[in-house]
């Protein structure tokens, strides 16, 4: 992890604002019609990764050289930029690694599905239990047309807000209880004495791009039904039918709670001319009194020497006792092209890789959550106090995966987030949000089914 706020909405709003490269379909389709070596030509397994998770995958291709003999795994390290953009034309290539990094909210997995330049991955989530030892709701997103093309590695959970405990006490006010604030009054009312004892609210990246984003995950899983979530994470995939408009009250709803605390002072005072550093400076330095971040943010306090202890706590929802819950990011992911070289290697690999052995050793020693429910909180000390209690919380009181990190960026995260800015800024209206937001997605169906 770096040591700033940055975690999985810099990651996903480099998908919508990064340059996409421009890659045609046919062209891919052409790439990924030619077939791999066969398996006996090559002993070399060919896995991307990137250089944050890189111990991680250190130790997993030990483990697998050790059960495969002769065989050596190849780790070729590539940026973000390249995973959200160009990596589709060399996954499709007759170059393609034999294990790729492929987020499903990012246009290169679109285009690669388009092209039918993935395989299947069925066998390996039976092999692995991965329809049970994933979460429910997550399993669902991660495929297409109910069939697996990739396999998630780690997880993120955010929607969390950080509290300075100092404040509070200073103020008056209450550790919430269970860790939530069960109600709009209630949260004026925190905010009201932290203003009175001298400290901002909550801060947050208001122009960071994705943030707001953070917040509509939180507020869509708290206040949509069911049925409209379900729908809104998946009528965008090919063949799917929309039945809940964006229009509707079920995705503007969420987005109204944030003009409400605008208004109410919630925010830190200039809130959508900051981003994500400077609101991490603000909690810091004692200036705001609660920060949003997510469970990889403990380890980047932990290195500041905070003059404060700090505690965690999830925001409400519209409707009084039913906040919001941590949101997990389920978009890092792995395929294998169908020009691999070593499918059958590469399967193996993957199968290794969410082992509950490597999962864990990944919480130990790359700061990442497991993919799978089968590693607990509890049977990871490394991962702290606060992220043990956030995933034990999750874990007992449920969760769900974001709207925004399920979504193509320029669907969801890069889109809505300035439209959450032009809203709160008064550019648009709440309804026209919500008809931009619906035309977006009527565009982006019309190219892509």
């Amino acid at each position: 992890m770096q040591d700033t706020i940055k975690g999985p909405g810099l990651r996903r709003s480099r998908l919508g604002l990064g340059i996409i490269a421009a890659v045609t379909l046919s062209g891919l389709a052409l790439s990924a019609c030619g077939s791999g070596s066969s398996e006996d030509a090559s002993k070399t397994l060919v896995v991307q990764v990137q250089s944050a998770q890189l111990p991680a995958f250190q130790y997993a291709a030990s483990k697998f050289e050790a059960s495969h003999e002769g065989v050596k795994v190849d780790l070729q390290t590539i940026t973000e930029e390249q995973k959200s953009s160009t990596n589709a034309q060399i996954m499709a290539s007759t170059n393609a690694p034999d294990i790729g990094l492929v987020p499903t909210n990012a246009q290169p997995y679109l285009d690669l599905l388009k092209a039918d330049a993935l395989l299947p991955l069925d066998d390996v989530w039976e092999n692995a239990d991965l329809d049970t030892r994933y979460e429910a709701s997550m399993a669902t997103s991660l495929k297409s047309n109910d069939t697996p093309y990739v396999v998630l590695f780690d997880t993120t959970l955010y929607n969390v807000v950080f509290y300075n405990k100092d404040a509070f006490r200073k103020a008056g006010i209450t550790e919430p209880a269970d860790h939530q604030i069960r109600s709009n009054d209630e949260l004026y009312d925190v905010i009201g004495k932290l203003k009175t004892a001298g400290f901002d609210g909550l801060a947050m990246g208001g122009n960071a791009g994705y943030q707001w984003g953070w917040l509509v995950d939180g507020q869509l899983q708290a206040n949509a039904s069911d049925k409209a979530l379900d729908d809104f994470k998946n009528s965008w995939k090919s063949g799917q039918t929309q039945t809940t408009p964006y229009t509707s009250t079920e995705f503007t709803d969420s987005v109204k709670q944030f003009k409400g605390w605008a208004d109410k002072g919630v925010f830190q005072e200039g809130v959508l001319g900051q981003d994500g550093d400077q609101a991490q400076a603000a909690f810091t330095s004692g200036k705001s009194a609660m920060f949003l971040g997510g469970t990889w943010i403990p380890s980047v306090l932990e290195k500041t020497d905070l003059p404060f202890d700090y505690g965690w706590l999830l925001l409400p929802g519209k409707t009084s006792g039913k906040p919001t819950v941590p949101i997990v990011y389920a978009g890092d992911t792995l395929a294998v092209p169908r020009t691999a070289k070593s499918p059958d290697l590469a399967k193996d690999f993957l199968e290794l890789y969410v082992s509950d052995a490597v999962q864990k050793y990944a919480a130990e020693n790359v700061g990442s959550l497991p993919s799978v429910q089968t590693v607990k909180a509890a049977d990871i000390p490394a991962l702290g106090e606060v992220v043990q209690e956030i995933v034990t919380f999750s874990s007992g009181n449920g969760t769900t995966t974001g709207w925004t990190s399920i979504l193509p960026g320029s669907l969801g995260q890069s889109f809505i987030d300035p439209e959450i800015q032009k809203y709160l800024g008064g550019q648009v209206s709440l309804d026209q949000l919500g008809q931009n937001q619906q035309r977006q997605f009527e565009n982006f169906k019309a190219k892509n089914g």
